[in-house]
């Protein structure tokens, strides 16, 4: 009988335990990993549903490239399906990426507002049309500039 209680006596105080713990903080929240994207990261990825196995790069808060524009055919972020900015709350925090769509061709850009206060979804975005596209540009910017506007 005894063989019986210790297990179940120290599984209800490990959930006992679980329940007095505090919640994470935002802070601690936005330093951490989320889908395979590290605090401070702009992440792509090949699907829609994110994750650390469908990730394809990313890009520690630098703007890539230094200059200018990629081209369609020598960028290396090809098939790429949706954005996750897991920047940090700074000066410049969004990240506008330019890409070509892979359906039509044509070259548009979107704002990835950061994952702020523990809502990772508001760090997800999708390129227009949520089709494969080819990104040609990452901008790491403030939350006033065109297209994100705040």
């Amino acid at each position: 009988m005894l063989r019986r209680f210790i297990p179940a006596a120290v599984a209800a105080l490990s959930l006992a335990g679980l329940a007095f713990t505090s919640p994470a903080s935002a802070d601690s929240l936005s330093s951490s990993t989320a889908y395979g994207c590290a605090s401070g990261d702009f992440c792509m990825y090949t699907t829609e549903v994110i994750s650390a196995g469908t990730k394809i790069s990313i890009g520690r808060g630098e703007d890539w490239p230094a200059t200018g524009e990629s081209s369609e055919t020598t960028s290396p972020y090809y098939n790429v399906r949706s954005f996750f900015n897991n920047g940090t709350p700074q000066n410049e925090d969004h990240v506008v990426v330019t890409y070509i769509r892979g359906d039509t061709g044509s070259r548009r850009s979107t704002c990835v507002h950061f994952a702020e206060n523990g809502n990772l979804a508001s760090g997800h975005e999708w390129p227009d049309g949520r089709v494969y596209v080819t990104v040609i540009k990452i901008d790491w910017v403030n939350a006033w500039t065109a297209p994100c506007n705040g």
